[in-house]
């Protein structure tokens, strides 16, 4: 398999999980051979046109056999339908796939894809997506072919399995949170980024009235005297680990299975973390094991109540299990391999589904969830 990766980022080292996982396939020999190239670094130096033309040369006179369209949402992009076909016409046509990342709404009142996404998962072979339920039905219905899902991982560059020695370590607070206030927007019913927005607030606020001075609020636009102000991406870990416990941030979709990438370092941290509940999230995270499930902003706070009054041996030995679990098995390493296994799969089951999936806990009926993690266009 050689494969084109056209990475969302202006440069390389914008994503270098990814760059790092096609180089270990590549010495695995899982892959054969692959080309890095960042869509909008491209495209802002030499435009869009230009990018598709490399994009068609390159799989013309070099052969890539598979054409990856990262994380293909931004609304800046130019509609790449025209040259996709160019590459299916090809003598030897590319198996093409694309991805999406982000909690965009399933909601049938608001429209919240990108154009760009939608024009290349209607041409693309297989669409990963990190959330399914009504969010891949809307994919579906908008004429999407194979829609596959494909969690984020933890950046293996950046984050890595800590330990946390009981005995040395020093916590400042006792729940910590990291995120953004993006609640000062436009009043927006129908849209469900406002209501996480809003969600997002409240959860703050009741987490700042029960801990006070022992809440480490972090992330911009907080005027809480709590907040402490923005973190680098690459610092989170080291905030995390200031807090006996971690608070994640409150999902922006509650279609099935969707989180942010956060969730992953947040566990690997090894400091017990809660989350507000997203269907099926749990046949990939065992609740009161990797971590904590809550239904409401009530249940964060009782959680965090009972975490604190725990057994701290037992209760930081289970989240350093944790914090392997989702090293050995959670890394966008371990997301890249997935993919290009799916495309392997496709391409030998006459392009045809054949997914096999490792990421769902060992409990978890995977004939049964097949029919919750893909869908198929009926042509």
């Amino acid at each position: 398999m050689k494969l084109l990766f056209l990475s969302q980022g202006h440069k390389i080292s914008d994503h270098p999980g990814y760059q790092d996982a096609l180089i270990k396939l590549k010495n695995e020999g899982f892959i054969s051979d692959f080309l890095n190239i960042p869509y909008f670094g491209y495209a802002k130096e030499k435009g869009w046109d230009a990018f598709y033309t490399e994009v068609v040369r390159l799989c013309k006179e070099e052969n890539y056999n598979v054409v990856y369209f990262q994380y293909f949402h931004d609304r800046g992009i130019s509609d790449p339908t025209k040259y996709v076909e160019y590459l299916k016409n090809l003598n030897k046509s590319p198996i093409i796939i694309t991805s999406s990342g982000d909690p965009f709404s399933d909601n049938w009142m608001r429209i919240d894809y990108p154009k760009s996404f939608k024009q290349i998962s209607k041409v693309a072979d297989i669409t990963f997506s990190t959330q399914m339920g009504k969010a891949a039905d809307k994919m579906i219905n908008w004429g999407a072919n194979n829609i596959v899902l494909s969690p984020h991982g933890m950046c293996q560059v950046r984050f890595k399995a800590q330990s946390v020695d009981l005995r040395a370590h020093k916590f400042d607070y006792d729940v910590v949170f990291v995120g953004n206030n993006n609640g000062n927007r436009l009043f927006n019913p129908i849209s469900k980024h406002w209501w996480g927005s809003k969600n997002r607030q409240q959860l703050v606020k009741a987490l700042y009235k029960k801990f006070g001075r022992r809440f480490g609020l972090f992330g911009q636009g907080w005027d809480l005297p709590c907040a402490k102000g923005p973190v680098a991406f690459d610092q989170q870990q080291n905030v995390f680990r200031k807090g006996k416990i971690i608070v994640g941030g409150n999902p922006y979709s509650y279609s099935d299975y969707y989180s942010s990438d956060r969730i992953f370092f947040e566990i690997a941290s090894n400091i017990p973390t809660i989350e507000l509940y997203v269907k099926r999230l749990d046949n990939i995270f065992r609740n009161n094991d990797h971590c904590y499930f809550a239904n409401d902003i009530d249940e964060v706070i009782e959680l965090c109540e009972k975490l604190l009054k725990e057994d701290k041996e037992n209760l930081y030995a289970k989240a350093a299990n944790a914090a392997k679990y989702i090293e050995e098995k959670h890394t966008q390493y371990h997301r890249m391999k997935f993919n290009m296994d799916s495309v392997k799969r496709f391409i030998k089951n006459n392009k045809k589904l054949d997914v096999s999936f490792p990421f769902f806990l060992p409990e978890v009926d995977l004939n049964e969830e097949l029919n919750f993690a893909t869908r198929i266009k009926i042509k």
